[in-house]
């Protein structure tokens, strides 16, 4: 990658990260997620400051092309933040039934307070 490239890498990257910071200043993102998406930013422009280290690693783990490791440690970082999406989608979904059937419970028991009070 020429060094023009790095230049526009790294102040997307930076550009990434103090948007990050904004919504969780204006807490639009929750900080559990934030620590996520900053680690990934991190990342990022550790790699885009220092141009061979990405180079240096792929030769060591024995792949020929670059790109595809990338590739292959975008796709399982994708994976992992869906795992864990659906891990919080599942656990939300049962909190809000248990909140329902507590509504539930909670106006069955008004409606028979109302009832037992209102003048016949």
């Amino acid at each position: 990658m020429s060094f023009r490239a790095h230049i526009v890498v790294i102040v997307l990257t930076c550009g990434a990260l103090a948007f990050i910071l904004r919504l969780v200043r204006g807490q639009r993102l929750k900080a559990k997620y934030s620590l996520l998406w900053l680690s990934v930013g991190g990342v990022m422009l550790v790699l885009a400051v220092v141009p061979g280290l990405f180079d240096s690693i792929a030769r060591r783990l024995g792949v020929v092309y670059q790109p595809t490791l990338f590739l292959v440690l975008a796709v399982g970082f994708l994976l992992l933040v869906v795992v864990h999406f659906s891990f919080e989608l599942s656990r939300m979904e049962n909190r809000i039934r248990s909140l329902a059937e507590e509504v539930t419970f909670l106006r069955h028991d008004l409606d028979e307070e109302q009832r037992r009070e209102a003048p016949e």
